[in-house]
């Protein structure tokens, strides 16, 4: 069989020749090798001893990251109850680098944080999972249709915290100065995939390495003007070439401002380290020969400004996002009583006929904001006023499972028949809605009527 390494363009080669030196050899060996599949923990869903107690994967630990695991790539887990119900995320091993390298887990207060190239969320999800559930992640995904990829992998996953946007990053120039970190994983010309994508090695040119260069600078040219001062600008790329990771960030250091910070050990020690602005243990590059996984640059960045002044754009009226009218919240607090052993806490908004609940700091400032972009969720998003009565949306099965009176367990059969969206009968016979669970876990919600489970798997969902 034909090596991968032969498809690799002449020029390509040559630069990585050029820069890894003694260790092109070795790059290559490991290119040749099969791409590493991971997974990643929701611990808010699950912890690490349980997830290993209850699942039977056979699995490697990531040393970077206490939640990340390597995993067979025989094992089929994305069809499996711990995908399904949001316990794992699948994620590529040294995507997982640059939230590691933030050190973000190590802050105690509620945060505010962007992350601005946000799809398929994998970073996002990490994010969730390191913080307060009071902070507010901004997680943006400019394409439409990723964005709705995006919500989806959150709201699988029951993240309360996030609001999910599709913006250009302009467009968040609304919020200068506001955010404590900025998680720039940015375009780029994706040489640290094509061992995993390996279609993606005949779209390589000098030129779009250049083209991506130039786009990096225009969305980072916004991004660093959103960091509030002393907060934390995280740029990352899947990329090796010093156009688009060393060059981009020698930029961002001269542009002033910024001050390019050191990488915890942990990361440094399992890759190799790029010289910026002199300083060697200050960004670093992950190679495949290293460790387990394919590709990433990493620059942590603090911001030092004497500039304090958020400058946001406030007004009086909203034209979509609202908190909930009277009438709106009564019928969601009764069914609340109905069906929930406690009532939930945080702020509920109304956009149109839909309510969502969002974090106690979801301020007016951040309400000011978020009405001028185009979203597809803020926070969790309960259900729909529809014909005076309140109807439940799935992400508040998800998110608030173990609030629910009624929980009914599927067995396999029953758990197949609920994903392809059947009804199911003979469970009970009170009324009302219930969080149907495999393994204790959610997978979603029914409403209960004469005895009939309703399905409310929603139809993009299932299969």
């Amino acid at each position: 069989m034909e090596k991968l390494s032969s498809k690799l363009p002449n020029e390509f080669v040559l630069r990585m020749k050029s820069d890894l030196g003694s260790d092109f050899e070795k790059y290559i060996d490991a290119f040749n090798d099969k791409a590493v599949r991971g997974l990643r923990v929701n611990t808010k869903k699950i912890t690490i001893e349980d997830f290993l107690k209850n699942f039977n994967y056979d699995l490697k630990p990531i040393n970077y990251s206490s939640d990340g695991f390597i995993f067979n790539d025989n094992q089929k887990i994305g069809g499996d109850i711990a995908h399904l119900a949001g316990l794992v995320y699948m994620q590529e091993p040294s995507s997982m680098l640059a939230v590691c390298a933030s050190g973000i887990e190590r802050e105690n207060r509620p945060l505010k944080i962007l992350d601005l190239c946000a799809s398929p969320g994998g970073k996002t999800g990490q994010i969730v999972c390191r913080v307060s559930d009071d902070s507010i992640i901004i997680s943006n995904e400019i394409v439409k249709s990723r964005a709705d990829v995006l919500y989806s992998n959150i709201e699988r996953q029951g993240f309360k915290n996030v609001v999910v946007t599709s913006e250009t990053p302009e467009s968040f120039l609304l919020f200068e100065n506001y955010f404590d970190y900025v998680f720039v994983d940015a375009p780029c010309s994706g040489e640290g995939m094509f061992r995993k994508n390996p279609e993606t090695i005949g779209e390589w040119s000098k030129e779009n390495v250049k083209m991506c260069q130039n786009r990096q600078k225009q969305i980072l040219d916004v991004a660093k003007k959103l960091v509030a001062p002393n907060g934390i600008l995280v740029y990352s790329t899947c990329t090796f070439s010093s156009e688009e990771d060393e060059d981009i960030v020698k930029w961002l250091v001269n542009s002033g401002n910024f001050e390019i910070q050191k990488i915890p050990s942990k990361i440094a020690n399992i890759t190799k380290h790029s010289v910026v602005e002199g300083q060697k243990n200050y960004a670093v590059k992950f190679y495949p020969y290293l460790a387990a996984g394919e590709g990433q640059f990493v620059a942590v960045l603090k911001k030092i400004s004497e500039e304090n002044k958020i400058k946001l754009y406030k007004k009086k009226h909203f034209k979509s996002i609202e908190r909930a009218g009277r009438s709106s919240l009564k019928l969601f607090e009764q069914f609340v009583s109905e069906n929930l052993i406690e009532k939930i806490d945080g702020k509920i908004y109304q956009v149109g006929s839909n309510l969502f609940l969002v974090p106690n700091a979801f301020d007016e400032t951040l309400q000011t904001a978020c009405d001028e972009l185009k979203f597809v969720s803020i926070g969790t998003k309960l259900g729909s006023i529809t014909n005076g009565r309140f109807e439940p949306n799935h992400a508040l099965f998800i998110a608030f499972d173990r609030l629910f009176k009624h929980r009914i367990e599927l067995d396999e059969v029953e758990i197949k028949k609920y994903l392809h969206g059947e009804e199911l009968v003979g469970k009970t016979n009170v009324k009302g809605y219930a969080v149907v669970t495999a393994k204790g876990y959610a997978l979603g919600g029914v409403r209960l009527a004469g005895g009939k489970l309703k399905n409310l798997y929603p139809k993009g969902l299932r299969n």
